[in-house]
Formats: structure tokens, sequence, C-alpha cells
């Protein structure tokens, strides 16, 4: 008798803990916005033929709305879209001034798995960019798409958020183009 009041408490106190976590759950689903900043760091080879190599960090600005899905407890996906500037990165590099500004519109699918009260997240997406590019007194703009891609972890209370994330961009014009960003994140 003893062994089937244990296996009914335990039956009924995993059950008790499954709806919570699903009611939790389903409260994280909807619509969000933020807005991040942070630093990046551009790299590119400054010279034709490669001589000189531009390493120089700049500091960014997001804006972001998206949309998290709430599926299912264990593993959640998200899809955002927003506007960032990567800020101005200059440099003197082989006695050539240099200057890069990258801005552009981007979206991103996250798959988030939700643990210990902190979202840890992967995202994948794509940047539709606008570079800028000086070399002394010659200026070359770029446009084009570019894959991006990243990992984060973000902590929530009741409808604010904070996360830092890093991300990578694989524009063709630059060697590297990746940092890391501080957003604040309002659910509604």
């Amino acid at each position: 008798m003893r062994a089937s009041a244990c296996s009914t408490l335990t039956a009924a106190a995993v059950l008790a803990l499954a709806s919570f976590a699903s009611v939790a759950h389903a409260a994280d689903q909807g619509f969000y916005a933020g807005l991040g900043t942070g630093q990046m760091v551009t790299t590119d080879y400054v010279t034709p033929g490669g001589n000189g190599l531009f390493d120089e960090k700049s500091t960014p600005w997001r804006g972001f709305v998206g949309y998290r899905l709430g599926l299912i407890p264990l593993l959640d996906f998200a899809a955002e879209g927003g506007y960032r500037s990567f800020g101005s990165a200059s440099a003197t590099v082989g006695g050539v001034a240099s200057e890069y500004k990258t801005k552009g519109f981007d979206g991103a699918l996250l798959a988030i798995f939700p643990f210990l009260g902190a979202d840890v997240f992967a995202k994948v997406g794509v940047l539709q960019y606008d570079l800028d590019r000086r070399w002394g007194a010659s200026t070359t703009s770029y446009s084009g798409t570019a894959p991006m891609y990243g990992v984060g972890v973000g902590f929530r209370v009741w409808r604010f958020g904070v996360r830092l994330e890093y991300e990578r961009f694989d524009v063709d014009q630059l060697k590297g183009l990746d940092g890391a960003m501080l957003s604040g994140t309002f659910r509604f």
C-alpha cells in the first residue's frame, strides 16, 4: 500500500511540475522588442596586395523586434528582424588612413534552450548591408547580403530582459566582422 501511495504522490508531483513549466513557458510566447549596443571588430587588408592589416573596434547599436513561438517547454524558437549600425572603425595602417562604416537590416531565426531561469540560444540569419570603405582619399561603397550567426544567453524578469550575444557576419568585402552585443528587451 505504501509503494502505491508513493508512486501516486510522485506522479502528482511530476504532473504539477509539468503543468507549472507549461504555464511559465506559455507566458514567454509573443512579441518582443529590444535595443542594444556593444563592441564590434572589423578586420580587412587595407592596401591592395594585403600588406596592411586593419583590425579595429567600433561601437555598434541595434534595434529589433521579434516573435517567440512558445511551442514546447525544453526547446523554443523565435524569429526577429532589425536595423543595425556597426559604427565607424578607423585607423592608420601602413601609412594609409582607413575607415569602415557598415549598416543594414537583418533577420534571424533563434533556437532557444530555457535552462535554470536563463535562455541559452543560437541564431542564424542574413544581413542586408551597406559598406563604405575609405582607404586614403578613395572611398568605395558596397551593398549585398551576408550570412550571420551567433550564440548568447538572456535573462528575464516579468516583461523585461537582458541578453548578451556574440555575432559573426560573413561580409564578402571584409576579412572579418564580429563582436558582442548587450541588449535590453521588452515583451508585449
